[in-house]
């Protein structure tokens, strides 16, 4: 795993047309990596270098920095650089935690940051029509989100997901309703035979309350068309259903 910059003032990290500009440039390393029978997996400016021994990623990294900084004009970064024994150890590539062995998960930073992305889209200190906001903000998100971490064993992490999402929602709903009379309309209309609720519309507990489940149904979520990130699993693992 190796990190770089240029030792020049260029183009500002995180614009546009720095992953293109870092393909460019790098294109060199990608034709010398082949040349010498070794497996590199590039995006923009990380990478990975696969290699049989220690001794022979020990060499892998010398050439490789030596080329970087003295064929292209590149600094690199010692401290987030280092050769990994997959076997023994875990290390992230591209929001991806490979852990020992085959185990391959969403890093903690990647969970971290989907989770507070889905929060920012959810807020609940707003009224929203919550259709609208699956459709044009929610659903987006999470296609290219599921469709990127889906290709591993993840089922329990997004049905877990999956759960947490409806329940943000129930309380955007919640929020949305204002008054109680509109939550006991809607339990009416679906047969609710028990006693009507009385709860805190705007408290984050009464989305987990049977009367809100019963109000707001995971299949009412279907309905208003909510991608559910397990069906994504699903379509990427088949087999498993």
């Amino acid at each position: 795993m190796v990190a770089f910059h240029l030792n020049e003032k260029g183009t500002p990290q995180g614009g546009v047309i720095s992953p293109l500009l870092a393909n460019i440039y790098l294109h060199p390393l990608d034709e010398l990596m082949t040349e010498r029978g070794h497996r590199i997996t590039r995006y923009a400016d990380d990478f990975v270098i696969c290699c049989k021994s220690q001794k022979g990623a020990e060499r892998v990294l010398k050439s490789v920095t030596k080329f970087l900084e003295q064929e292209l004009g590149l600094i690199v970064h010692p401290e987030k650089t280092k050769i990994v024994d997959n076997l023994k150890e875990s290390f992230v590539f591209l929001g991806h935690e490979f852990k020992k062995g085959y185990w391959v998960k969403p890093s903690d930073k990647a969970l971290m940051k989907f989770k507070s992305n889905v929060k920012d889209i959810t807020r609940r200190n707003r009224t929203v029509n919550i259709e609208r906001l699956v459709k044009d903000k929610l659903n987006p998100y999470l296609r290219g989100w599921g469709n990127y971490f889906g290709h591993w064993h993840v089922k329990k992490l997004f049905l877990k997901f999956d759960s947490w999402i409806r329940r943000r929602l129930r309380a955007v709903q919640l929020r949305s309703w204002r008054k109680i009379r509109k939550l006991h309309r809607e339990l009416r209309r679906r047969k609710w035979e028990g006693e009507l609720p009385q709860l805190r519309m705007f408290a984050w507990r009464s989305s987990s309350s049977p009367p809100v489940h019963y109000a707001l149904p995971n299949e009412w979520f279907r309905e208003i068309g909510l991608v559910f990130l397990v069906d994504i699993y699903n379509e990427h693992h088949p087999q498993r259903g």
